[in-house]
């Protein structure tokens, strides 16, 4: 039998993968049973889910190719100006 418990580095990285569901059902036990007793990695868990709905929930929008270039330009003299 395999290692149960697990650590606060391990439930972390679980944690982000499955934000993505990617974790098999042995992982997803051993990462209940590490949130049963540390309050930290909960809180992380917690926070992971809440960035992950905000990224979900942004409009991102795509830019041409000529606007990027107008972007680049303006910036480009903006930091010439500055020096």
């Amino acid at each position: 039998m395999g290692r149960v418990f697990i650590n606060c580095n391990d439930a972390e990285v679980l944690s982000t993968r499955e934000q993505y569901n990617d974790l098999n059902s042995k992982e997803r036990f051993k990462l209940k049973m590490h949130h049963s007793h540390c309050w930290r990695c909960r809180s992380f868990n917690k926070k992971n889910c809440k960035f992950t709905r905000t990224l979900n929930g942004l409009n991102w929008i795509k830019l041409t190719a000529a606007e990027k270039a107008k972007i680049r330009s303006r910036i480009k003299d903006a930091i010439e100006r500055k020096l």
